[in-house]
This record gives C-alpha cells, sequence and structure tokens, in this order.
C-alpha cells in the first residue's frame, strides 16, 4: 500500500489526463488572417457557401414572393384596392395577412420544431428546397391559367414549405457547424447574404412583373417572376447539399473541437505515483 488517501490514484489519472488534453488541444486565436486561411480550405469555404448560399436563395424568393399578398389578400375577401378610408386598409391589411401566417407559416413552424431533431435539418431544408420549386414551377407556368382559389392554396403551401423548410434552418445550421471562433462571424455572413438576397427578391426581380403592363394586364410578367424564383429554389437544393447533417451532435464534434474529449477517452491509465 503507498499510505496515500483512498481515490488519490483516480484524481492523480484525471488530473494528468487534462494536461496531456491542454497541451494536444491547440486552438489558433481568433485573427483576422487566420480567418482567411480557414476559408481558403475548400471544404470550409463550400461550407460557407452552402450556408450562405442556402439563405441568399431563399430570401430572393420569400420577400418576392410577399409582393403577391395583395392578390391572396383579395381571394380570401381582405382587399385593399376599394377601401374608404385608412383604417379599414390597415384592417384588411393586418386581419388578411394573420389568416394566411396561421394557415401556413405559423403550423410550418411548429413541424419544424417537432421533426428537426428526428428527421434532421438538412432533410427539412432540402426536402423544403424541393417542394418549393414544384410549387414555384406549378404557379409560374400556370398563373394565368388557374383559378383564384387554387392560388390561394398553392401560396398557402409554400407559405408553410418556407418554414417547415428552409425558413427555419436556415438561420439554424449556421450557429452550429462553425468553429467556436468564427461561429457568429460566419452565421453573420450567412444572415447577410440572406438580407442581399432579399433586396434582390424585391427591388430588382420582383419589379419586373409590370413589365410591358397595361390598365388591363398591369402584371404581364408575374409568370416569369414566378418561374425565376423556381430557379433560385432549384439552386438552394444545390448549396444545401453543401452542408452536413448536425442533428443530435453537439458543437463540438461538428466543428472538429473534440479534441479533449477524445484524448479523454483513449488516454492510457496512468499509475500513481509514491
Amino acid at each position: 500500500m503507498s499510505g496515500k488517501p483512498e481515490g488519490h490514484t483516480e484524481d492523480l489519472v484525471r488530473v494528468e489526463t487534462q494536461i496531456a488534453a491542454r497541451e494536444s488541444l491547440q486552438v489558433t486565436k481568433a485573427s483576422w488572417g487566420d480567418f482567411f486561411r480557414h476559408y481558403r480550405k475548400r471544404k470550409n469555404f463550400l461550407l460557407l457557401l452552402g450556408t450562405a448560399g442556402s439563405w441568399f436563395c431563399l430570401d430572393v424568393a420569400f420577400y418576392g414572393l410577399s409582393l403577391n399578398n395583395a392578390t391572396i389578400l383579395q381571394v380570401i375577401g381582405y382587399s385593399t384596392k376599394n377601401t374608404h378610408n385608412v383604417y379599414q386598409f390597415l384592417y384588411n391589411t393586418a386581419v388578411g395577412n394573420i389568416i394566411i401566417v396561421l394557415a401556413g407559416a405559423v403550423p410550418g413552424y411548429w413541424v419544424s420544431v417537432a421533426t428537426i431533431d428526428t428527421l434532421g435539418r438538412k432533410t427539412i431544408q432540402l426536402g423544403g428546397f424541393i417542394i418549393l420549386t414544384i410549387l414555384f414551377i406549378v404557379m409560374g407556368f400556370a398563373y394565368f391559367h388557374i383559378s383564384s382559389s387554387g392560388l390561394l392554396a398553392i401560396y398557402v403551401l409554400a407559405q408553410f414549405f418556407f418554414n417547415f423548410g428552409p425558413n427555419t434552418t436556415t438561420f439554424v445550421v449556421p450557429g452550429e457547424v462553425f468553429p467556436t471562433r468564427y461561429r457568429s462571424t460566419s452565421h453573420g455572413i450567412s444572415a447577410a447574404s440572406g438580407k442581399i438576397g432579399s433586396i434582390i427578391g424585391q427591388g430588382a426581380i420582383a419589379p419586373l412583373r409590370t413589365r410591358g403592363g397595361t390598365k388591363a394586364n398591369p402584371a404581364p410578367w408575374q409568370d416569369h417572376v414566378l418561374e425565376i424564383y423556381a430557379l433560385f429554389m432549384l439552386i438552394g437544393c444545390g448549396t444545401t447539399l453543401l452542408i452536413p447533417e448536425t442533428k443530435r451532435k453537439t458543437l463540438e464534434e461538428l466543428t472538429g473541437e473534440d479534441d479533449y474529449t477524445t484524448t479523454y477517452r483513449e488516454s492510457p491509465t496512468v499509475e500513481a505515483r509514491d
């Protein structure tokens, strides 16, 4: 017997393992130089491209489609065209949009919350982009032939799959896949890409719908605009393939920063010293 208190051996093993782990775990200090070196690696760059590109493609269509709200409000009886005063205008706008949100967007979010750790982020995002591509193709090529009730149904489905899809996952995934020292910066770049997409969607693409418009047909290019949105949803499918599945994984596992855990698990037992 060594005469040392009981439990001393285990404490010594733990301390020496922690020391070895700290020595083996070398985390580079965050700097702009290291940031650019990090993203010069093809794997890291493609990951950032996947998150930023997906957010960009989503927001082009998500914010551009909102310009169609007037048409949808008219279908459900809350048109703002013939309102007689500001109160009626605001009332119709508020109530009509609440109905649309409760019919599609809110249920989509709740389904995402319920399934995001079972189906997975990547599966939900890819599935959402695929279905949105189909919906926009249908709306685009059949816009002038589809009934108002049919347009309403497709619009509500689009709102559902925006939220049970990329509108939920595009801000979740960037908060999980990047290394700690650049997580907030990379998430910010991804979010900024989305806002650029929203500007393009509303400022550059959506105005095309009135190209060549007349009093009888004020938006002759509306179908082509929806077809353009379908193209962006298809591109979103491609950028989604660049991101990993993150469900039920720790941040350390996802970013490769679990060296300490690995070292602790694999370290051989150290004999106690007298």
